[in-house]
């Protein structure tokens, strides 16, 4: 299932003196069972491209197709926001995760193997449907939400921020579902978390401004980012190998795991 978006153009209050163009003429190729992770900055328009793909908004110009078809919130296409556990408001978690699905007029006994299979898939105990949500803590609430929109099947699912203000354990979960889950779903993976995005996606595309300023795969946004940047759009540790690379220690600029960087300078440095 891919993702076609072609001249993407959206502006804010257009027409008016407080008019803004958060994405100009945007071309984007998104392939089926990726995925695709999206940096940028504040304002660089990462939010708003995430809303017109899942299809809650309409854009100002140019198009958005998923497998040829329009994007349709609920069903080709999903999407966990920011901050989600604050949309919860039944008694019972139970309740607030099977009413999207029961809405869809799925049969009850489907509906309860939906969410059972997605709450084992996101390590959480079947117990806590019976519980309010307002007694759960944020990861807890944040891994139900997402196993919330997994339970709709959606073809596309977009992460706007998935692993915002968690705490060290429910972020390495949230990332674990995302690896499990990837190939069987394209997932659109947008964070701050810089090494979280590289380690997780086989492409990205950097948005600044309202525009692509890169897209490529993992390793051609390393390259990029260190060359055109000075390490600004790089992970600490990839910024750290780059700079010991350029002063010709013989490391892997491209590593991403903390051990590895430390058992490869190790060797390097016995060389010299």
């Amino acid at each position: 299932m891919s993702i076609e978006i072609r001249q993407l153009t959206h502006i804010y209050d257009a027409g008016t003196m407080g008019e803004i163009k958060a994405l100009d003429k945007i071309d984007l190729t998104i392939k089926k069972g990726n995925v695709f992770g999206l940096v940028g900055g504040i304002g660089s328009g990462k939010s708003t491209l995430a809303s017109l793909i899942a299809g809650l908004e309409k854009p100002t110009g140019g198009r958005i197709t998923i497998d040829r078809q329009p994007p349709c919130p609920g069903r080709n296409v999903g999407i966990l926001f920011q901050q989600p556990e604050d949309f919860f408001f039944e008694k019972t978690l139970f309740r607030d995760m099977t009413s999207g699905l029961l809405h869809s007029g799925l049969a009850e006994d489907e509906v309860n193997e939906r969410i059972n299979s997605t709450l084992d898939l996101a390590g959480l105990d079947r117990q806590i449907l019976d519980q309010s949500p307002f007694h759960l803590n944020r990861g807890t609430l944040r891994l139900a939400a997402f196993a919330s929109v997994l339970a709709m099947r959606p073809r596309v699912l977009i992460l706007d921020e998935p692993t915002a203000s968690l705490d060290p354990m429910s972020r390495k979960r949230m990332v674990e579902v995302v690896e499990h889950i990837s190939g069987d779903i394209t997932i659109i993976y947008i964070s701050h978390r810089l090494q979280e995005v590289i380690d997780v996606s086989q492409h990205l595309a950097v948005l600044d401004k309202g525009n692509v300023t890169f897209t490529g795969t993992r390793s051609g946004y390393l390259d990029w980012a260190a060359e055109q940047y000075g390490g600004e759009f790089l992970p600490v540790l990839s910024q750290v190998m780059y700079s010991l690379y350029r002063q010709g220690f013989d490391v892997d600029p491209d590593v991403t795991c903390l051990d590895d960087a430390v058992e490869q300078i190790r060797l390097s440095l016995e060389k010299t």
